[in-house]
C-alpha cells in the first residue's frame, strides 16, 4: 500500500516538515554527486559517487573500530575495491550526515512522501522542536541497530528512511485509527481509506520478510519504528494534546454562596 495523505486536519503550518524536506531535496539535487541522479554514469563519476558515499554516509564498520578505513580500520565484510577512500573523515558526524544522503531519484521520492504524509500530523501533535528531536533521535538508533548487527560491514548506510520510520511509529502510538488513503493493488489498483494502525502495522511486519541480498537495510527500518514508538510514548505525556479540554482551576471554583438567614421560630 502506497500512503497519499491522511485525514487528519493541520492547526499549524509545519515548518519542521517542510525544512526536512527542503534540506533532504538540495542535498540531493546540489551536494551530492551528479552520479547519484544518473544511473548511466561515467568511471569518473562513479569514484565520485564511491568517495562521496564513504565520507559522508556510515560504514557500521568504521564506526566499530571508532576509525575510518584510510586510517586503519579492519572490516572483513566487503566493499568496492577500487573505492577511493577520504582522508580526515569523522566517523561519528555520519551518524548524522547519512540521514540527509539518497542514493537515487526514486529512494528520495519515496521517503519524501512518507515524511511529508505521516510528518505533518506528528510536528501538529508534538511542536517542531519535539518533532526535530524525535527524527533524529530515531535516525541515530535506526544506524546503530543496523550496525549493531553488521559490525563488520564496510559498506556504506545512507538515507532518511530510519528517521522516518521514526515517525510511522510516532503516528501510530499517537493516532492509530486515523484514516490513511492509500493506493493498493490489491483487486486491482484501488484508491481507499484505510486504517493507520493496518498501513504501519504492514510497514513493521514486512521489514522481517526483506531479501537479505536485497540491499535494504530492514534492521533500520524496524529500529527506527520502535524508537520513534516510544519515543512518542514520552512525548505524548510532556506535550498537551491541542485538541483535549484544558483544565481551568478557575473556571470550576465554587461561588461564594451565602446562606440565607434561618426564618425566626416561634
Amino acid at each position: 500500500m502506497l500512503p497519499l495523505r491522511d485525514d487528519a486536519p493541520t492547526r499549524n503550518v509545519p515548518w519542521a516538515t517542510y525544512a526536512l524536506l527542503v534540506v533532504n531535496i538540495v542535498v540531493f539535487l546540489f551536494l551530492q554527486p551528479a552520479g547519484y541522479q544518473n544511473s548511466d554514469i561515467s568511471d569518473r563519476s562513479a569514484d565520485e559517487v564511491d568517495e562521496y558515499a564513504y565520507r559522508w554516509a556510515a560504514v557500521p564498520c568504521e564506526l566499530a573500530e571508532r576509525e575510518s578505513l584510510a586510517d586503519g580500520a579492519e572490516c572483513t565484510g566487503e566493499r568496492e575495491p577500487d573505492a577511493i577512500l577520504p582522508e580526515d573523515k569523522n566517523v561519528w558526524a555520519t551518524l548524522v550526515t547519512h540521514m540527509f544522503l539518497h542514493g537515487n531519484l526514486l529512494h528520495l521520492l519515496g521517503n519524501m512522501l512518507f515524511l511529508w504524509v505521516f510528518g505533518n500530523y506528528v510536528e501538529d501533535r508534538l511542536g517542531p522542536w519535539p518533532f526535530l528531536g524525535l527524527y533524529l533521535t530515531s535516525g541515530l538508533v535506526a544506524m546503530l541497530g543496523h550496525a549493531a548487527f553488521n559490525w563488520h560491514d564496510a559498506i556504506p548506510m545512507l538515507g532518511a528512511s530510519g528517521a522516518i520510520a521514526g515517525l510511522l511509529g510516532a503516528y501510530l502510538i499517537l493516532r492509530p485509527r486515523g484514516r490513511i488513503l492509500v493506493a493498493t493493488g490489491v483487486g486491482g489498483l484501488q484508491v481507499i481509506y484505510v486504517p493507520a494502525w493496518s498501513v504501519l502495522g504492514l510497514f513493521f511486519l514486512e521489514q522481517f520478510f526483506i531479501d537479505e541480498a536485497s540491499g535494504v537495510a530492514w534492521i533500520a527500518h524496524a529500529a527506527g519504528m520502535v524508537a520513534g514508538a516510544l519515543l512518542a510514548l514520552v512525548l505524548a505525556r510532556l506535550v498537551a494534546d491541542p485538541e483535549m479540554p484544558r483544565f481551568d482551576a478557575a473556571s470550576t471554583r465554587s461561588p461564594n454562596w451565602t446562606l440565607p438567614e434561618a426564618p425566626p421560630t416561634a
